[in-house]
């Protein structure tokens, strides 16, 4: 990180800027109690402790810059791990500003972004999928998302790695133990156990990828695309599910030339909707590129909406593998035609409240929030590379490869594992096998 020094105390303003009726401002580091003892007209209180007083700016005469609550959070019980303080003055920018000045000359420094989470993470508070559970809860757009980043921040992901991890270090000692007894041509487990292993710990992983879609959807949003040809009331449907008229409608048919967009939640989920071109042979030449570009977002859509059941051209949905809800507008006027699909009215909202249920429906079918979902591509990869490690290893167990390509599997797939939680085990496995398993040496 850049600007990141070991052994800096920092301090940064914790609340959002503006005015307000409260700022926070928090210091972390081995200086910090002593930065606002400096400041602070008052004795320090106890660690968890708070007390109320003065904050004053002492240049070349004693100046009071406002009444203050100090919070004092004292090593290892932080959220650094370091001594913390926290400072809550009235939620005024202008003294927010001569604040963070007076602990700047004091000896702090401004953190970097991300720094105090950072420091958590350094100083074993956190692993890396808490640190990123931190970021999702404040970026989260919907109810979902928060709960699946409170279950990561809980230490559930980690946890279920570690667990995996465990499995896979017990293999890779048993290997590095037989490599070191080699000419003594001592097994130390049989066969079968290394393969009983081996299995547990990628049925656990493979458990673990199974929601990962899913999961990504209630952190990222779901992508949903209205698609059909020219005027069967793809962007009426748009409006009348935004809730607003966001999209022109007109009765002259390819009245939509380009690819709007819009969220909103739906029983707790963001869904991001698209309206697209309509999609029609002999286009002119501001439809053709409105057909390239809706084509494109059909590509990319989690859920497509196709109104009046049309073929898509260019667009195989058996290579797509997304859900194809069919609707059938204007049912106000006329009789649903289409088997399978819902009647809607986006003139008088009927059968919108079942569109949106059926969109939620598909979110969420088979979907359990549990404290092993995972919902980024970098623990996804990592799954997928520790998954084929382990598997290439049992295969090297069955076999019976020679120790030394068996070992680098388990190596490989201790590193994939490791590398969703950030942890670093090789004392850990030195001390394993040193302690435990040295026989007569």
């Amino acid at each position: 990180m850049t600007g990141y020094r070991e052994g800096d105390t920092i301090c940064a303003e914790a609340t959002p800027r503006g005015r307000g009726g409260i700022s926070v401002v928090r210091l972390s580091g081995p200086d910090a109690l002593r930065i606002v003892s400096a400041l602070f007209d008052k004795p320090l209180p106890e660690s968890g402790r708070f007390k109320f007083g003065r904050i004053i700016i002492r240049d070349l005469e004693p100046i009071p810059l406002d009444d203050a609550v100090v919070s004092l959070f004292g090593k290892p019980h932080s959220y650094t791990g370091e001594d913390v303080v926290e400072i809550s003055t009235h939620g005024s920018p202008v003294i927010v500003a001569e604040l963070l000045e007076a602990l700047y000359k004091a000896g702090a420094r401004s953190a970097a972004p991300g720094e105090f989470t950072l420091r958590a993470y350094l100083n074993g508070q956190i692993d890396l999928t808490q640190a990123e559970a931190v970021s999702d809860i404040i970026n989260a757009s919907s109810r979902e998302a928060v709960q699946s980043a409170m279950h990561q921040l809980e230490g559930g992901l980690g946890r279920a790695c570690e667990a995996i991890a465990v499995l896979v270090e017990r293999l890779l000692v048993y290997a590095e133990l037989e490599l070191d007894f080699a000419e003594e041509d001592v097994e130390l487990t049989s066969q079968q156990e290394k393969l009983r292993l081996a299995d547990e710990a990628i049925g656990a992983a493979n458990a673990m990828l199974a929601g990962y879609q899913q999961s990504r959807k209630l952190r990222e949003g779901v992508k949903v695309v209205l698609t059909g040809v020219p005027n069967v009331g793809k962007s009426s449907i748009y409006n009348m599910l935004l809730g607003e008229a966001k999209a022109i409608v007109h009765k002259t048919p390819g009245t939509t030339r380009d690819v709007l967009n819009a969220k909103i939640v739906i029983g707790g989920i963001e869904f991001e909707f698209f309206d697209t071109a309509g999609l029609r042979d002999n286009p002119d030449e501001v439809e053709d590129e409105g057909i390239v570009r809706a084509l494109q977002a059909v590509r990319e859509a989690d859920i497509i909406v196709d109104v009046e059941s049309i073929d898509i051209p260019g667009f195989s949905n058996r290579e797509h593998q997304v859900p194809v809800i069919k609707i059938t507008n204007k049912c106000d006027i006329k009789l649903p035609e289409i088997p399978d699909s819902i009647a809607v009215s986006a003139q008088t909202g009927y059968g919108f409240e079942v569109l949106k249920a059926k969109l939620l429906d598909i979110v969420t079918e088979g979907v359990k929030l549990t404290g092993a979902t995972i919902n980024r591509e970098r623990h996804y990869t990592a799954l997928k590379r520790g998954i084929a490690a382990l598997t290439m290893g049992r295969q090297g167990v069955v076999e019976t490869l020679p120790g030394e390509m068996i070992a680098e599997e388990w190596r490989e797939a201790l590193s994939a594992f490791d590398e969703i939680t950030g942890k670093k085990r090789v004392d850990d496995i030195l001390i394993t096998i040193f302690s435990k398993y040295c026989i007569g040496k």
